[in-house]
């Protein structure tokens, strides 16, 4: 997708159209100008300038604000940092190897990921050792650090956007799946669901077992691990009270203690306990916003708020 065709861009530029501020677009539509009563500000990404540098620069590694929030007693999926072996001689000489082996017999599964990156990509679950050098060896390829947890059994995923230590909106991440019928097998109903979907949505190789199984009657079988919207799974406006309030508490553990002003903060149910498994200081509503008309109107909202609180003026 073109920075141009985004709805971000969309929605600032008719954002800063209704509140007279004047806009300028720099490197293809990725930075923004935004000026009125003679101050300028400035949106990157989607980076609106409300956190300071050093939460941002937390917010962006992975394993540190992992490193943070366990010893803020913060509940978190735990994230641990291995540097690239090119830069592997600015932290330590010991090497990588060992404590990733070590951590895979532990664990028995692996999530390895860019310890920098975002929306699912460089993100691989593993469970055995080629697989674990498959992992590595992509991650390094194009990051110079890898952050790495235990992989557990997500039973839920949620984000909750937070600007100002309030809550503006949580959604429930659905991941893609196919319904049993009765009758067909589970790759002929992954082959019905592709056709009509993105082939983002299926990103699991399943085994001829699986593909050949024939599911009973409303029997649910998801068709990837992630939960991320831009691999196929589709946002729910939360209207479970109780797991509105669960959720409330953790958040606002993470804004309170993390002088947090502005991020998505990712939500994950494991165990029937609540962790946080990200934060993201880039407030990203993309693949929420092109849902529906409601989601359009619902992201431009918040985002309008951060723009005037840029200003002052919110």
């Amino acid at each position: 997708m073109k920075n141009s065709t985004r709805n971000f861009v969309k929605i600032i530029t008719e954002i800063c159209n209704e509140e007279n501020i004047d806009l300028k677009s720099f490197s293809y539509d990725w930075i923004f100008q935004l000026h009125k009563n003679g101050i300028n500000n400035y949106i990157i990404g989607y980076q609106f300038g409300l956190n300071v540098a050093s939460v941002h620069s937390i917010c962006c590694d992975k394993s540190a604000a992992s490193e943070i929030m366990s010893s803020l007693k913060i509940p978190n999926i735990e994230h641990c940092f291995f540097m690239s072996p090119v830069n592997q001689k600015y932290i330590s000489e010991v090497g990588n190897w060992d404590i990733l082996m070590k951590k895979l017999k532990e664990y028995g599964q692996l999530v390895c990921k860019s310890n920098e990156g975002s929306g699912g990509n460089l993100v691989f679950r593993v469970g055995t050792q080629y697989e674990l050098e498959n992992a590595v060896y992509k991650i390094f390829q194009k990051s110079r650090s890898m952050a790495v947890s235990p992989y557990y059994e997500i039973s839920n995923e949620y984000r909750a956007i937070v600007l100002d230590g309030k809550i503006k909106l949580i959604y429930f991440k659905q991941r893609p799946y196919v319904i049993g019928d009765g009758m067909h097998s589970i790759g002929s109903l992954i082959f019905e669901y592709l056709s009509k979907e993105d082939n983002n949505s299926c990103n699991v190789k399943f085994s001829d077992e699986d593909l050949t199984r024939i599911m009973e009657k409303g029997e649910c079988f998801e068709l990837n691990w992630k939960h991320n919207l831009g691999q196929g799974s589709k946002a729910t406006i939360l209207q479970n009270q109780d797991i509105i309030n669960n959720i409330e508490t953790i958040v606002s553990m993470v804004v309170d203690k993390m002088n947090i002003r502005f991020a998505s903060i990712d939500v994950v149910e494991c165990n029937n306990e609540y962790k946080i498994l990200e934060i993201n200081s880039g407030v990203m509503m993309e693949h929420f916003s092109q849902q529906d008309d409601d989601s359009y109107k619902i992201a431009k909202e918040i985002y309008r708020e951060a723009v005037l609180k840029m200003f002052r003026l919110g």
